[in-house]
């Protein structure tokens, strides 16, 4: 019975959260769900999240007083913000792309938001002359919009303490989009 439930809410409440733009509940509701459907899966992810975590504590911290660092020193006015990927969206990308944890590029991601398009492809050129860049890891969604009209740059590069990390660039109306 549960796991007819959580089916039930990966396949209408999930995406019913995700259209309606509440995206804590979502992946709430993702991670609930995931919980039921595939527990051993789910707790793989947890225990190994967790030695990344003891190994690197407060490196989504680091990572960011070291980007706005590094950016700033360029002359680029941004907000950096960064996050641990869910759970169930690295367990997505895993069956999504047929690889193990340690093969994922983006464990953790990170979002400049600058001034104007230029300062984007500025603040991408400082990026990529500070951290060794991940080949076939870089998409130009701004010179390319998505079709629904997303815009940004998203680059993965090997950061500090040689993790990788993904790295998303746009500009305010951007982001708000």
């Amino acid at each position: 019975k549960r796991y007819r439930i959580a089916r039930e809410t990966m396949d209408i409440y999930v995406p019913l959260a995700e259209r309606v733009g509440v995206h804590k509940i979502k992946e709430e509701l993702e991670d609930l769900s995931f919980s039921h459907m595939n527990p051993e899966a789910r707790d793989s992810i947890t225990n190994r999240l967790s030695f990344l975590r003891q190994e690197g504590t407060g490196l989504v911290d680091t990572i960011i007083t070291e980007l706005t660092k590094i950016i700033e020193g360029a002359g680029i006015k941004a907000e950096i913000t960064g996050r641990e990927k869910t759970r169930f969206s690295i367990w997505k990308k895993m069956q999504r792309k047929n690889i193990s944890f340690e093969q994922l590029s983006d464990i953790m991601a990170f979002r400049i938001v600058v001034g104007d398009i230029g300062e984007c492809y500025h603040a991408l050129g400082v990026i990529h002359s500070q951290y060794p860049v991940v080949p076939g890891r870089f998409k130009d969604f701004i010179s390319t919009p998505k079709t629904n009209g997303y815009r940004s740059l998203h680059t993965t590069v090997i950061g500090p303490k040689n993790h990788r990390i993904e790295v998303q660039i746009r500009t305010e109306q951007m982001h708000e989009e």
